[in-house]
């Protein structure tokens, strides 16, 4: 397991699919979209921030997180996605192959770059 050595203050923003300025009717692949946070200044999460927000019961009924996709037990690339059912959190790992196509309404959390950051 990896752990960090010390905690590290990590600033968030969700964000729907929608809202990354795709044409209306597209659905943009995970490349696609991981390009495109790049060009507005985001980064990809580290994986634990799906296990933090979990811990934290904080997020939305459902989001996607925006990390380097990790090989599942059957070779699968997928992220994590959080969801809500009857009241209870829960993180699964679905699918998110580089050429997986995404709905408008998909939410995913990102990380601002520390870089964008103004002092």
């Amino acid at each position: 397991m990896l752990f960090r050595s010390k905690q590290e203050h990590l600033d968030l923003i969700h964000l729907e699919v929608s809202s990354l300025g795709f044409p209306k009717d597209e659905n943009p692949t995970t490349d696609e979209i991981y390009k495109r946070i790049q060009e507005f200044g985001l980064e990809l999460c580290p994986a634990e921030i799906g296990l933090s927000l979990r811990l934290q019961n904080s997020t939305s009924d459902s989001i996607y997180i925006g990390m380097k996709q990790i090989t599942d037990r059957g070779g699968h690339p997928s992220v994590f996605f959080l969801y809500r059912d009857d009241g209870v959190f829960w993180l699964h790992g679905p699918w998110a192959t580089p050429d997986h196509e995404w709905h408008d309404s998909s939410e995913f959390v990102f990380r601002l770059s520390k870089f964008s950051k103004r002092s």
